[in-house]
């Protein structure tokens, strides 16, 4: 699953897992782990280079394994061997909703503040998400497979989404 930051990647990729009887792993997650810090920490200390280097070695690691739903981090694709690797035998699904209501999403989420770092230097959080949607829409539209919004949508009914996508294109026997 790829998209921006609040979109429920790692809320609904669990479930989807558990639902196809699959593994799951959220490669912010995995990232924070080898770093031993969070990526807000990484990014103050190393630098975004650096995040990106430890995030391109897990997509890779991960791409390579059967039955897995990978969350990526927001930004994962914008590395080529990133999307080349999630697209190589798989289902990319791109989760989508309006920018203000990732920033409703974000703003509720304590942990977003204390653990990643601002998405722009834009002067607010609604202007950057605006941004980024805006400097990463061609990106997504390359890298995925399908999309689903998350607009209006409980998690469950995101997952069940997805469910029929992937039936859908023959990733599920029906």
């Amino acid at each position: 699953m790829i998209g921006l930051r609040g979109t429920g990647k790692s809320t609904v990729g669990p479930d989807l897992a558990k639902r196809l009887g699959w593994s799951f792993v959220d490669t912010d997650s995995v990232v924070q782990e080898r770093a031993g810090k969070s990526i807000r920490e990484l990014f103050a200390d190393s630098g975004e280079a650096e995040f990106r280097r430890i995030e391109t070695e897990v997509v890779q690691e991960y791409c390579k394994q059967s039955n897995v739903v990978i969350a990526t981090g927001g930004g994962a694709v914008l590395n080529p061997q990133n999307v080349a690797a999630l697209r190589h035998d798989s289902f990319v699904v791109h989760l989508t909703a309006s920018p203000s209501e990732l920033w409703r999403r974000i703003s509720i989420d304590r942990t977003t503040a204390e653990t990643r770092p601002k998405l722009t230097d834009a002067d607010s959080e609604l202007d950057e998400l605006k941004k980024l949607m805006l400097s990463r829409a061609a990106i997504y539209a390359q890298a995925r497979h399908a999309e689903v919004s998350v607009e209006s949508r409980s998690p469950d009914e995101v997952t069940e989404a997805v469910l029929i996508l992937m039936r859908a294109h023959g990733v599920l026997q029906r």
